[in-house]
């Protein structure tokens, strides 16, 4: 009898079977494992814009470890970020007056989920929320040395500030607003304007114009001009309405805006802690002297006895001594100086020659000897009004005879005639500034 036998090959897939089964129990079967899945979908995204930055925000989704945010339309930006937010600057490549569509996308272990959308356009500077309250537009600064209120001169005439003829160029009504710059009430965005002395800004810059065609400049000699170192904020403001340009944060601009460092001298060592830059490299503040308000209230038109120059008055500000300046005016016998911190466009890398500049000088020593600095004095042989030259401290009893002034009167309205009037002032005011005190007069001598 013929036995008859099963392949070779069959008996090995057989007990290959048996043996797959034997081990495919319900606690070692193959664990299969799925993908990871897709993070949500983020839903609601917001763009806004201010100054030269743009801000993104949105909602947040389900299983993401992060997310992307791409700004498309000029050159494409892209950031990645762990929370809800993400901001975009000039610095990150954003241009201005642009359009751009933000896009943010979930990012997560299973890959990368696109979302919603939100565009924005740019405006570096939104001179149309911010100008408003922008001093070029308020002309506030000179308004506020006057008011009665602040120990201005309305407290001698009586006269309120809106009923003087300064507002042609310091209340809103009557600077023209964009169009005394532009030209139109309505410029382009972007528009361009030749902001310097020989353009807008030389018909209510004057003192400016006065510096320039009396002193040099490093700054003017390197071929810059206004908006080199002002800001588009300095110009048409930055939201807040300021009191005036001598308030804290109302300029931008400072030395240490581009000079970041000093080269080592003595009296960079010596004084960088407590004196401004400005104080020792200024050649000389230009001063509009002695203001004949009667032609102001009844002639309509600024008549004054001339501009003084070759002098610097100091005062503190800010924890350090700073420049100052200031205005004179008079009306009938009433006569007053008001005095405030200052910078003079007329800088110069040595301006300062020496310590006997400041310390120990005629000026000081005059206040330790006299009890009193004369400023400006009348010189009766010469008919005139001679001011006093160099480093003028501001002493602590500036408002009570520390600082003299003679004063002189026209010999009509409109008239053409100086002659002497009085020794004043009757009223000292000083706003955003503090005198020197006595300690520091102390030093200077």
């Amino acid at each position: 009898m013929k036995v008859l036998r099963a392949p070779r090959h069959a008996w090995s897939v057989a007990l290959t079977l048996a043996a797959l089964t034997a081990a495919c129990t319900d606690d070692d079967a193959p664990e299969i494992i799925a993908p990871p899945a897709l993070p949500g979908a983020v839903l609601s995204v917001q763009a806004t814009t201010r100054a030269d930055t743009v801000f993104v925000t949105w909602a947040g989704a389900a299983g993401v470890t992060s997310y992307r945010v791409d700004l498309s339309g000029g050159g494409d930006i892209s950031k990645t970020a762990t929370g809800l937010s993400a901001t975009f600057t000039s610095a990150d490549g954003l241009e201005d007056a642009t359009s751009y569509t933000a896009s943010v996308v979930a990012v997560g272990p299973g890959g990368e989920t696109p979302g919603a959308q939100a565009t924005v356009k740019t405006n570096f500077f939104p001179w149309d929320e911010n100008y408003a309250t922008s001093l070029h537009n308020t002309g506030q600064g000179m308004a506020t040395y006057y008011y009665a209120s602040k120990g201005g001169f309305e407290a001698q005439t009586g006269i309120p500030y809106p009923d003087l003829n300064c507002k042609t160029c310091h209340l809103p009504e009557y600077t023209g607003g964009c169009k005394s710059c532009h030209g139109t009430d309505s410029p382009e965005l972007g528009a361009q304007v030749n902001a310097s002395l020989t353009g807008v800004c030389k018909g209510c810059h004057s003192r400016q114009v006065a510096e320039a065609n009396h002193y040099s400049d490093v700054h003017r000699s390197a071929g810059m001009g206004c908006m080199d170192c002002h800001t588009l904020g300095d110009v048409h403001g930055d939201g807040t309405a300021y009191a005036s340009m001598n308030e804290a944060d109302a300029i931008d601009v400072e030395c240490e805006s581009c000079h970041t460092q000093v080269e080592n001298h003595l009296f960079h060592s010596s004084h960088a802690d407590d004196i401004a830059c400005a104080v020792c490299h200024t050649q000389s503040v230009i001063s509009c002297y002695n203001c004949h308000f009667e032609t102001e209230v009844y002639g309509k038109k600024k008549i004054a006895y001339g501009q003084l120059k070759d002098w610097n008055f100091l005062v503190n500000r800010d924890g350090k001594i700073h420049l100052g300046n200031f205005q004179s005016v008079k009306w009938g016998n009433e006569t007053m100086v008001g005095i405030g911190p200052f910078y003079a466009h007329t800088i110069s890398k040595n301006a300062v020659k020496g310590c006997g500049d400041c310390h120990h000088n005629a000026a000081v020593e005059q206040w330790f000897r006299d009890g009193a600095i004369e400023v400006v004095t009348w010189d009766a042989s010469q008919g005139k009004l001679v001011n006093r030259k160099g480093f003028i401290p501001v002493p602590p009893d500036f408002d009570n005879g520390g600082l003299i002034f003679d004063f002189v009167d026209l010999d009509k309205v409109g008239g053409s005639v100086w002659s002497y009037l009085e020794r004043g002032p009757d009223r000292a005011q000083i706003l955003y500034a503090t005198p020197l005190s006595a300690a520091q007069m102390q030093k200077m001598r």
